[in-house]
């Protein structure tokens, strides 16, 4: 009764479940070239520290171990986006949740509900990735010999257990939190709670005062703006100039951006009811799903400190090179996924919208223009950062131009992709008001 249940809620809720599964291939299928490239690569590592300094980082990432210093990153960047791809499909799954306990469904029967969900995605999902993962290690084998490299990278013993390993350790770690995730959304959501509520905590004394934010801005403009400057430094430093990069963000993110968006649209947004909605959408979007557009700028940044920061065999090139790639796909789908996971709620706005007399055509002009400045908008921090970094990298002769397009290419596509996606997946949410 409980499987049969499970693959109805499966087909019903289809097109999160492929997303689920397609995120789960797509992970499987670079963690499984990434650990045979890794061990084909790797060597004792060559420089260890007793201290930890800005220029211990620096020096680590321009001569240490590569497939070392990639192993424990690779595998935390992987598990980052399997999060917050869990979060959008056990979130989607609470009211139905919900309405099992209603009914008497007992812990343990939930729990066998989304462990049988779970296994199935992945018994299609992780095989099929193994067999692509080993596809691409044949056109990486092709790549490398066109470059008349002598080694070549085939299926090692030890690389396969590494690879279960991690796999069964993620594995079990969402099959854990999606237990216990829905047992306590089911729970908030009988209680007639709201799992998505942000509370805004006010600061008291000095620090709530307009002098020391003005101060905290101006720190965070500078922070945001010196690594542009700092990219032309050397390459060795662009994993430290993201870091500093993405702090200033989030201070002008949430001390510049954000308050200016509200006062806009207290100001002059009565005008205009679609632009008043957008905006209240996007200051939402942008405040729900900052942190992942900060984890795809640093974790490009890393990947190219250790592209252009050291000198590399061409299996580590191209292992660096297929990580980027692979890594800018998965960091995209995260930020489709943490923005997903809030607009999957954003059908009861909308209905407020049209009870208030908004049509159909206005409700889905204020989608697109919410869509389109949120991408728009995360698009312009990649070209900035990304960009000016790739931009110095050229102009010091670190790389050649076709090299450069590819890594411009790779950060930029995938965002369009997934754009693209959250529309069609938004529109799916405004057909059913």
């Amino acid at each position: 009764m409980i499987f049969k249940e499970a693959i109805r809620s499966l087909k019903n809720s289809r097109s999160k479940a492929i997303f689920f599964a397609l995120t789960f291939f797509i992970t499987t299928a670079l963690l499984f070239v990434y650990f045979n490239m890794a061990e084909a690569a790797g060597t004792e590592a060559e420089i260890y520290f007793s201290e930890f300094h800005q220029a211990d980082v620096i020096q680590l990432l321009s001569k240490g171990n590569i497939s070392n210093l990639m192993m424990v990153f690779v595998v935390i960047m992987c598990a980052i986006d399997l999060f917050f791809c869990n979060d959008f499909f056990v979130k989607n799954k609470a009211k139905e949740l919900a309405v099992r306990l209603i009914c008497g469904a007992t812990y343990i029967q939930m729990a066998m509900y989304l462990l049988i969900q779970t296994l199935i995605l992945l018994v299609l999902s992780i095989p099929l990735g193994m067999l692509c993962g080993y596809g691409l290690l044949k056109v990486l084998n092709m790549i490398l010999a066109s470059q008349n490299a002598s080694m070549q990278v085939g299926i090692s013993s030890f690389a396969m257990v590494e690879f279960f390993s991690v796999m069964v350790f993620i594995v079990g770690v969402i099959t854990l939190l999606n237990c216990s995730f829905a047992y306590k959304s089911g729970a908030v959501l009988l209680s007639g709670g709201n799992i998505a509520a942000m509370k805004k905590k006010e600061g008291y004394g000095f620090t709530n005062t307009k002098v020391f934010q003005l101060l905290l801005n101006l720190i965070g403009i500078i922070a945001a703006v010196y690594p542009l400057y700092g990219f032309f430094e050397g390459e060795g430093g662009l994993a430290v100039m993201a870091v500093i990069a993405c702090v200033g963000l989030e201070r002008i993110i949430t001390g510049i951006l954000l308050p200016f968006i509200t006062s806009f649209n207290r100001k002059k947004g009565t005008g205009s009811t679609v632009k008043a909605a957008a905006n209240g959408f996007l200051r939402r979007d942008i405040q729900f799903s900052k942190v992942t557009v900060y984890l795809l700028i640093a974790d490009l940044m890393v990947m190219m400190s250790m592209l252009f920061g050291r000198e590399n065999t061409p299996i580590e090139q191209l292992l660096v090179i297929f990580s980027y790639i692979a890594i800018a796909i998965l960091q995209s789908m995260t930020i489709m996924f943490r923005l997903e996971t809030d607009l999957s709620s954003r059908g009861r706005e909308y209905a407020i919208l049209a009870q208030i007399g908004t049509e159909t055509g206005m409700r889905h002009k204020i989608m697109h223009i919410e869509l389109r400045r949120f991408y728009l908008f995360v698009i312009a921090l990649v070209v900035i950062y990304i960009g000016t970094a790739l931009v110095s990298i050229f102009m010091s002769g670190g790389a050649a131009l076709s090299q450069i397009a590819i890594l411009a290419a790779s950060a930029i596509i995938p965002l369009l992709a997934v754009w693209a996606i959250s529309e069609i997946y938004y529109q799916s949410i405004l057909k059913r008001i």
